[in-house]
């Protein structure tokens, strides 16, 4: 099977079965859009208050905790609440995306065989911690983490030491990009084969350099059509930022219960339109490398079943009138 079948196949199950689908690509996106928006906050604050961007740097540790106490104690039934609520959005943030994930990529497998998705979730939960051990793992090599160490360096040591320094940063991100192209299937031998987390990566990398050429087109088609990176960055970076540069002007201009109101509204609608579209977009690149894993890791049978958009997909066998393939192929499934 062609690359751009697969692909086609995964858009299928991801229009088909988006209702289904929809919530564990959804839930994971909110909180992770909820923490960008905090951390480019800080990121933003940061920077303009040191040395770069001003003659003196307002990074003092001791007078900021000063102030945040000061704050704590002129109201504390609100700053209970916000604890409260930033450590209900924390857990949510480190919790949600290994389980949805691993159920996710379960549910998905399971309707590529036209089988009900019930128990995907209880899947999810068991393969937790593996499935957590692999994003510490591969995050420590992430974009965020090198970001973060970067402007660390760049805003307390100067930029004469980060271009000494960059070299080290670059080399590491590369080693960051190779580690997650050969991991690349790591997470569907942790949920689908329940293999323990260095085996799971050993596989991977076995199926990634035997298919190298598979996999490399996979990816390159992921980001052609689907266009991930791109939407990653505009609605993880810049949609945040947008809502901090407008909560800024409107607090500063309306200075009342309509300005707060007004924010609180604006913000919460990017949020739902950015959490939706980050969701949609992962289920789709799930559902591809579900499909993709399915052929290379199991050559015995590489048939991918068309996806049926009749109601009763999954009240007993498969149903008679399936998608028909594009002309020119023979995608049709196997008679049981």
């Amino acid at each position: 099977m062609r690359s751009r079948d697969i692909v086609r196949k995964a858009w299928q199950i991801t229009q088909v079965h988006l209702k289904k689908l929809i919530w564990y690509g959804v839930v994971p996106a909110f909180f992770s859009v909820i923490v960008s928006s905090v951390y480019l906050a800080y990121q933003y604050h940061a920077f303009k208050t040191s040395v770069i961007f001003s003659d003196q740097s307002n990074a003092d540790v001791i007078g900021t905790a000063r102030t945040l106490w000061g704050l704590v104690s002129s109201y504390p039934t609100l700053s209970i609440v916000l604890i409260v609520i930033g450590i209900i959005i924390f857990l949510g943030y480190v919790i949600t995306p290994p389980i949805f994930n691993g159920t996710m990529i379960n549910a998905i497998m399971r309707i590529k065989n036209y089988e009900p998705i019930d128990g995907s979730v209880e899947i999810g939960v068991r393969r937790f911690f593996p499935m957590f051990e692999f994003s510490l793992l591969t995050g420590a090599f992430g974009i965020t983490t090198l970001f973060t160490e970067s402007s660390f360096i760049l805003r307390w040591w100067g930029e004469n030491v980060f271009f000494v320094v960059l070299p080290i940063l670059l080399f590491v991100v590369m080693i960051g990009f190779l580690i997650s192209f050969l991991f690349t299937y790591a997470e569907y031998y942790i949920v689908l084969e329940d293999k323990p987390l260095m085996r799971s990566i050993m596989d991977s990398t076995i199926l990634v350099i035997s298919n190298l050429r598979r996999t490399f087109l996979i990816f390159i088609l992921i980001i052609l059509i689907s266009a991930r990176i791109i939407l990653n960055v505009l609605l993880v970076l810049l949609i945040p930022m947008m809502v901090v540069i407008v909560a800024g002007y409107f607090t500063s201009v309306w200075l009342s219960i309509i300005g707060y109101i007004v924010v609180g509204v604006l913000g919460l609608a990017i949020l739902c339109v950015s959490s939706y579209l980050l969701g949609l977009f992962h289920i789709f690149t799930t559902a591809v490398w579900v499909l993709t894993f399915s052929i290379l890791a199991h050559k015995e049978n590489p048939e991918i079943k068309d996806v049926d958009l009749g109601k009763d997909t999954f009240r007993g066998a498969p149903a008679p009138n399936p998608i028909q393939p594009a002309p020119g192929h023979s995608f049709e499934p196997k008679a049981s």
